[in-house]
């Protein structure tokens, strides 16, 4: 009798570093665990220096997952381009995106995602719970949502999400003005606007153990505060984009203020950046239905509503 062959593996990983070699190192290690789920994994250099692939092919030697493939950006375009590079150039339906300082901790939590995907057309990705190195998971207010259950959510975390391929193509993307901080939810707006949906599995777990490299709180408060605006000026619709815009611009003091940050000038710089991307705004504002906002509005403020796990066929 003749056995069959198994089916393609559907799946790509991508993953965009800058400068983190010895997390790159943990997160492709890990990748070990979904060997034959995927095709292949997509790393993305966003302008390391110096370039990151000779340093990680060496450290990791025999380790190395196969089917690894090395992009290089320089100089650097941002977390967004490098996703939307990653998402081009997969050959696959589902790719699961994933920062440099996470790591795979089971074959499971993957499985169980890429089923929601393979059963449900209407979601178009896939949110993970955070988790620490030995599995266990963050407070659930550091989670997409504080439910113990599956359920539909507005948006995922960036730092480990599965998305449907064609559904992130054909909405365009990550806004790559946006870079990072902020880009998830603007993408996720747009989706719910197509019909699309995302999912959060609370047993789903993929580790994160946050690398301070890059990591500065002045830069994190301007890139919140600059997309928060950002999005209202690409997705809201007249007249909400009249109140909105404004009202996200000076929640700057009051977050300034709370997370004690010392910004002298820093108000005045995001209103010149803001007023340079304007062009492109106009260029490129697409306002989502009035109703989607509303949809929008309830899930942020609503009991998540369940989510039907489809059945291990």
């Amino acid at each position: 009798m003749t056995i069959p062959d198994a089916p393609p593996p559907t799946l790509t990983v991508g993953i965009s570093t800058r400068n983190r070699p010895d997390a790159l190192v943990r997160c492709l290690r890990s990748l070990r665990l979904i060997q034959g789920l995927a095709a292949e994994a997509i790393v993305v250099d966003d302008g390391s220096a110096p370039p990151i692939e000779g340093p990680v092919r060496a450290a990791l030697a025999a380790d190395l997952p196969p089917q690894v493939r090395f992009i290089r950006h320089d100089p650097n375009r941002g977390l967004a381009a490098s996703r939307n590079r990653i998402a081009r150039e997969a050959a696959t339906p589902w790719v699961l995106m994933l920062d440099d300082d996470a790591f795979l901790v089971t074959r499971e939590s993957v499985e169980m995602a890429v089923r929601v995907l393979e059963a449900d057309a209407t979601v178009a990705a896939v949110a993970f719970a955070q988790c620490y190195a030995d599995g266990v998971p963050w407070d659930g207010s550091m989670q997409p949502l504080r439910v113990d259950y599956p359920a539909y959510a507005p948006t995922f975390i960036g730092y480990a999400h599965l998305l449907r391929r064609d559904a992130f193509v054909a909405a365009g993307g990550f806004r790559e003005r946006m870079g990072i901080n902020g880009e998830e939810k603007e993408l996720c707006l747009r989706l719910l606007d197509r019909g699309l949906r995302v999912v959060y599995l609370p047993q789903a777990r993929i580790a994160h153990v946050a690398d301070q490299g890059n990591r500065d709180g002045r830069r994190y408060l301007h890139q919140v505060v600059r997309n928060d605006v950002l999005a209202a000026l690409y997705d809201e619709p007249f007249p909400f984009v009249m109140i909105g815009a404004p009202y996200r611009l000076f929640r700057y003091f009051p977050m300034r203020k709370g997370w004690k940050i010392h910004d002298p000038g820093g108000f005045g710089a995001i209103v010149r950046e803001l007023a340079g991307a304007l062009p492109e705004v106009r260029r490129d504002r697409r306002p989502v239905r009035q109703a989607t906002l509303r949809q929008w509005r309830t899930m942020t403020r609503s009991a998540p509503e369940p989510y039907t796990l489809p059945e291990v066929a």
